[in-house]
């Protein structure tokens, strides 16, 4: 899509909106308080609902009163109405209201609640809920309750979740830190492994439940996953048959689509995902500098690179469920994602001495192919029990997941440089099969007793071919001097969780207690390892309500993180001669021991919750550089890191009125790093970001955002990277009674390219690096809805949660690069 076209369009929506707006609606503001009718106390968050009286089962609006009972709700036409008020505890209260257009506003005055007779039994409350809510190992996004989930993607809404960011590059951070996981509906994901932005950012919000983020998993999680998990709860089957359909383009030439379904018959519900994206990421510049520190004769290379890359990729998803009965559930997954990218890089490198004259050059055409994809298989029995909370859960999971490089490069000779050409494959896959079974034993209301076991049997290869060729006219050989470096490794892992809770009044805490084994099997190609590492975690959070608005939470846990095939796979990526990469199969995993004070202010105007944290690790796994000779660094992972961590996120969303939603995110923290190894190296430094946006809702219906944020440059062992900013403006409106929604976006609208940043520096060199790509774009989506919503068929509460691996950065690896 070019400039002359998203501008055309950006008209035609303007029009549109200009000339589908009507006489101005009734306006009648209906008022109150919710009081109780013995104590004369105020009744806070109770739910208010209101409901046209012919039809009192069909809810037109549904709202929660304030902290201090109060309520407002606004009527746009005239008629009779029925308002009802409910409260856990209390007796049903409704009345008949009528709205005629002489009317303003309506106060209903004090409206008293009398308690309920009866014991109570499950209570579903379903007004209008605050956005975020704060359970003791846990904070729940409730997207639902957001109305822009009806015209924005996944993508968009964790930038809205407490402790997460996203920054300008679509990347996701939580509690400033990249080392986290993402599951769908408590699952670990492939699709969401690799690529998570690419694929969250086709997934429609509203499709989903509620975006939950646990930064302290307690024992029944594995004791992986050193940042914490973001969890994915999507929408539930319905009765009959429900669906989204979407497209996207923008003027980087990107296009990409989706098609979201939802269906139940009977006991049978299925829902079903498949997605398509094509990204294109082009003219990207690069320049380095590297200084030699122990040489006069090589003292400086200078390197650079116009680089164009395309990524496409396909992802679905089937979830099938049966009821069987009441008490016994079945529920079946399969997810399949494969993505493949091309970049082609025209550099050249060379040369200098001390004084900057050319000693070599040479011109580089390298063409990189990248695959990756891989299937998901999960199935799940569910019995329940009368009494309630009472829970078993049997599991079982499949994953494979293949990944290759293969990069061909053409290296022309310039100056005292010999012609060659290198072609470099790289083809691993891992497969998994996991086996859990889990139990919940609920003693009475205040104690819960959970306790279970699972088996993973994880089995990674890789193999590699590295060929060389003097010139087009000769055949491929392999490459003198250099080993296959293949994998093959086999991981056992058992692992066994209890914990226990207890629930009062005000009080909460929950202590657990995981003990994990590995047992390792690494074959190489010229040696065998057998590593293996017992594992006991503990973990224990405690929750103090001080009143329905604030609420206290402190947390301890200890994690681990095992390395992934990437940081592990001795794949030497050499295409770079002046720069190898390598991973390191005798890595240990991580252990990161956290502590965490947790504070929440949530009423339905305004949410504040703030985290005070600090954490250490002992045998961080680190990137490390080093000088083999006067012109090549070698690149691979030590875990050499000491590393300690204090800071604070804090979060707010204030919405004064429903037109008008204001939402900051802000992260600042402190690191220190040093090593264990006697090197010397040490870092530390501050770093923050602060993000916020602002959504509006005009005449017109037309939703305007606006979104804005800056990070700080990030410390690293052996450098730091430059800090950046992004900002962006959209707007979107409905048509077609809600179904059709078209949005029109702006990201960097102000500035084409954008400059990045990094630096290394050791003992033996110094490099300076400078990466441009283009920052600004325009963008179109629409998306479509269709079907009728009726009632919901059930899932299972557990299942498995795979979140022990440490992953590596992108496709095609080259040691984990």
């Amino acid at each position: 899509m070019n400039k002359k076209t998203f501008v055309l369009a950006f008209f035609c929506l303007f029009t549109l909106s200009v000339f589908s707006q009507t006489a101005p609606n009734l306006t009648v503001t209906v008022k109150g308080i919710v009081m109780d009718s013995v104590s004369l106390q105020t009744i806070p968050y109770a739910t208010v609902s209101v409901s046209a009286a012919a039809t009192p089962d069909v809810y037109l609006k549904r709202i929660a009163s304030g902290a201090r009972g109060d309520f407002e709700v606004v009527l746009n036409k005239t008629g009779d109405y029925m308002i009802s008020f409910e409260s856990v505890g209390m007796k049903k209260v409704t009345q008949k209201l009528t709205v005629t257009p002489e009317q303003k506003t309506i106060n209903l005055g004090k409206v008293s609640m009398s308690t309920a007779s009866k014991a109570l039994g499950e209570v579903t409350v379903t007004a209008a809920k605050p956005l975020v809510k704060v359970d003791l190992d846990k904070i729940s996004y409730d997207t639902k309750s957001d109305p822009e989930s009806q015209s924005s993607t996944v993508l968009d809404m964790l930038k809205k979740v407490p402790m997460v960011t996203v920054d300008g590059d679509d990347k996701i951070q939580l509690k400033g830190s990249s080392n986290f996981k993402i599951y769908i509906n408590g699952k670990a994901s492939g699709m969401t492994t690799n690529n998570p932005s690419q694929v969250l950012k086709s997934m429609p919000a509203s499709s989903i439940k509620s975006i939950e983020v646990i930064t302290e998993p307690g024992a029944k999680y594995d004791a992986e996953g050193v940042g914490g998990i973001i969890n994915i709860v999507t929408d539930h089957s319905l009765n009959g048959l429900t669906g989204t359909v979407q497209a996207r383009a923008n003027t980087l030439g990107g296009y990409g689509g989706g098609l979201y379904l939802s269906t139940k018959t009977g006991k049978f519900g299925l829902t079903a995902n498949l997605n398509y994206g094509n990204n294109p990421q082009p003219n990207q510049i690069w320049n380095n500098e590297k200084e030699n520190f122990n040489s006069q004769s090589t003292k400086y290379i200078l390197q650079n690179a116009l680089s164009d890359s395309r990524y496409q990729f396909y992802y679905g998803n089937l979830e099938a469920s049966y009821e069987f009965d009441t008490l016994n559930l079945l529920s079946l997954n399969i997810g399949g994602y494969s993505g493949n990218g091309r970049s082609v890089d025209h550099g050249s490198t060379y040369s200098l001495d001390v004084n900057r004259d050319t000693l070599s050059a040479f011109k580089q055409l390298t063409t990189n192919d990248n695959g990756w994809g891989g299937i998901d298989f999960s199935l799940d029995y569910q019995r329940t029990f009368k009494k309630p909370q009472q829970l078993l859960t049997l599991s079982y999971k499949l994953s494979r997941t293949p990944n290759t490089t293969d990069s061909y490069s053409d290296l022309t000779g310039l100056l005292n440089y010999t012609s060659y050409n290198q072609h470099i494959q790289n083809n691993a896959h891992g497969d998994e099969h996991t086996f859990q079974v889990d139990y919940t034993e609920p003693f009475n209301k205040k104690h819960v007793v959970e306790f279970g076991a699972k088996y993973i049997l994880r089995i990674n290869t890789g193999i590699n071919t590295y060929l060389f060729q003097k010139d087009s006219t000769q055949p491929w050989i392999p490459t003198p001097n250099q080993s296959t470096n293949n994998l093959d490794q086999t991981q056992n892992i058992l692992g066994a969780y209890g914990s226990y809770t207890l629930k009062l009044e005000k009080f909460s805490i929950r202590a657990g207690l995981r003990f994990e084994y590995t047992g390792s099997k690494i074959v190489l190609t010229d040696t065998t390892l057998y590593p293996s590492f017992p594992n006991l975690v503990p973990s224990v959070s405690m929750s103090y309500k001080l009143n329905d608005a604030n609420n206290l939470r402190l947390s301890y846990n200890q994690r681990i993180s095992r390395p992934g095939i990437w940081y592990l796979n001795p794949f030497r990526d050499y295409s770079n001669p002046f720069s190898i990469s390598q991973g390191n199969p005798d890595l240990k995993p991580e252990v990161d021991n956290s502590l965490s004070l947790n504070y929440s202010y949530i009423t339905p105007k305004l949410n504040i919750n703030s985290s005070l944290f600090t954490s250490f690790t002992n045998n961080s796994i680190e990137r490390v550089s080093t000088a083999l000779n006067d012109t090549v660094v070698f690149n691979t992972y030590k875990n050499i890191g000491l590393s300690q961590n204090v800071g604070l996120s804090v979060y707010g969303n204030w919405q004064p009125n429903k037109s008008i939603r204001i939402n900051l995110n802000s992260n600042l923290g402190y690191t220190s790093m040093t090593t264990n190894d006697g090197s010397g190296l040490n870092s530390s430094g501050t770093n923050f970001s602060v993000s916020g946006g602002g959504q509006f809702t005009l005449p017109a219906e037309i939703k305007l955002n606006l979104n804005g944020g800056y990070y700080s440059p990030r410390v690293m062992l052996q450098g730091q990277s430059s800090g950046f900013y992004y900002y962006s403006i959209s707007i979107a409106r409905d048509f077609l009674n809600k179904k059709l929604n078209v949005s029109l976006y702006a990201r960097n609208p102000f500035e084409e390219r954008t400059n990045y940043t990094s630096f290394t520096q050791t003992s033996d060199y110094r490099s300076n690096s400078v990466g441009t790509y283009i920052s600004r774009s325009f963008g179109l989506s629409v998306s479509y809805k269709f079907g009728e919503l009726k009632d919901q068929i059930k899932k299972v509460e557990r299942t498995i949660t795979n979140d022990d691996v440490k992953g590596g950065g992108g496709q095609g690896g080259g040691g984990g690069q």
